[in-house]
């Protein structure tokens, strides 16, 4: 595709350049991967083929187009198949939290949704209806809502589900007549100028935005969060009187001396029983209040150790990732740094792309994300993120390393032990190398 002369783009950011911040949002299988891989003209970011959520993490790609430099977020699908919706939503807040803390503030939102689903009900309305609340009215005119996928399903049936979300109050209708845009997304072209309609619109803070840092309400008590609750007593009401019936039903089956329906029974009940588990899981996850929790771990020696074993296993975890994988998540949080660090983190990030070390193996690249002679990019390699980490670690504060995601050593691995430590964190720390959760607070 050929683009006017005024409109620039680089897969490279440029310096000195204005940033737009756009997070890409939607279901499972809506096309986020997919449209950001497009417009951004990434080859690297996995898209899936199925309905298994590829996108686990919040991840962020840069890209220079119109004479800005624009960074999409990519985020978890609200019905991911390998998290909850509580958890999806944690992870949501919590970026959109310390981005706001980090003084950045969002030029929209793109909720995609695929004409392929036949209709739109259950867990993708009651996602909807989260992200309705977790955007608030004011900023809904920030928000592109886009159609994917045209070229899978016949026109005429196409249109006609277009017009339903468009006429529909509970689906998009709404936010429509409060300001929000709908879109086709249909090839290249169409993409970019869903980014171009964004970048005319002045930056907003959301309602969970607001909500978390200037009205200091912990999670359950957002508007987004009172969502998701409504919907785990409604599951933990069913799951209760299914239990009840259960459990009447065995009291028979006792008396009857019916074995075979003693054993069905029993089987259902643990059923249930670990499915309200999880309900009621789901339920403390959302009433957790990391400033409350914080001031409880002062006086919890044994849960700020458990914090620190999850950090530990977190960080090796991260250690695994791939250079690209490496340069997305730091790219997902450069909105919490500086402009001025921004950019030194984009040079960085060009300059170590071009070295040797990540070159490729053989002759030149495949389509496949190969070297030419079928050995895989040094780049997609696990454990390649150590040239990016560590070069970060070296040019930046620890305090922005962390801010980053990049892994920070142990407070262990010197060889303090844990009175020492503790004693440090819990009394007067002055030690840079302290919880980067800490900072801000």
């Amino acid at each position: 595709m050929i683009l006017p002369a005024d409109q620039f783009f680089s897969q490279e950011p440029v310096d000195g350049a204005p940033w737009a911040f756009i997070a890409v949002m939607g279901v499972t299988g809506s096309g986020k991967s997919s449209f950001i891989k497009l417009v951004s003209g990434n080859q690297n970011i996995e898209v899936g083929h199925d309905l298994q959520s590829c996108t686990s993490e919040i991840m962020g790609y840069t890209f220079h187009y119109n004479g800005y430099n624009i960074n999409l977020v990519d985020t978890p699908g609200f019905n991911d198949t390998n998290k909850s919706e509580t958890e999806v939503l944690q992870d949501i807040a919590t970026w959109l939290k310390q981005s706001y803390e980090g003084d950045t503030r969002l030029n929209g939102v793109i909720y995609l949704h695929s004409l392929v689903n036949v209709r739109m009900e259950g867990s993708a309305l009651r996602n909807l209806k989260m992200f309705r609340q977790l955007c608030g009215n004011e900023p809904l005119k920030n928000v592109i809502l886009a159609t994917t996928f045209w070229g899978e399903v016949n026109r005429d049936v196409a249109e006609k589900r277009e017009e339903e979300l468009r006429t529909t109050p509970d689906f998009w209708g709404s936010m429509i007549s409060r300001g929000s845009t709908m879109k086709r997304l249909t090839e290249r072209r169409s993409a970019l100028d869903i980014v171009s309609t964004l970048l005319q619109k002045a930056p907003v803070t959301l309602k969970i935005q607001r909500e978390l840092v200037e009205e200091d309400k912990s999670l359950i008590d957002t508007a987004a969060g009172q969502t998701v609750n409504e919907e785990l007593v409604r599951l933990a009401e069913k799951h209760a009187e299914e239990l009840s019936k259960i459990q009447q039903e065995m009291q028979e089956a006792l008396k009857d001396h019916d074995e075979e329906m003693q054993h069905i029974l029993d089987e259902q009940q643990r059923k249930l029983d670990k499915e309200l588990s999880k309900v009621h899981r789901q339920q403390e996850q959302l009433r957790y209040d990391r400033r409350a929790e914080k001031r409880r771990m002062e006086n919890d020696f044994e849960a700020r150790i458990r914090e620190m074993q999850l950090e530990m296993e977190r960080q090796a975890k991260v250690r695994e990732l791939s250079f690209d994988q490496a340069v997305a998540l730091v790219r997902a949080n450069e909105g919490k740094i500086r402009l001025e660090e921004r950019e030194l983190l984009e040079r960085k990030i060009a300059e170590l792309s071009q070295s040797p070390v990540l070159a490729e193996d053989g002759g030149g690249g495949g389509a496949d994300g190969t070297g030419g002679d079928g050995s895989k990019k040094k780049s997609k390699m696990k454990g390649t993120s150590k040239y990016l980490f560590g070069a970060l670690k070296i040019i930046f504060p620890v305090t922005t390393a962390a801010l980053l995601g990049v892994p920070i050593p142990s407070p262990f691995g010197n060889g303090e032990t844990i009175t020492n430590f503790f004693s440090g964190m819990f009394g007067n720390n002055t030690d840079p190398q302290g919880d980067p959760a800490d900072a801000g607070e």
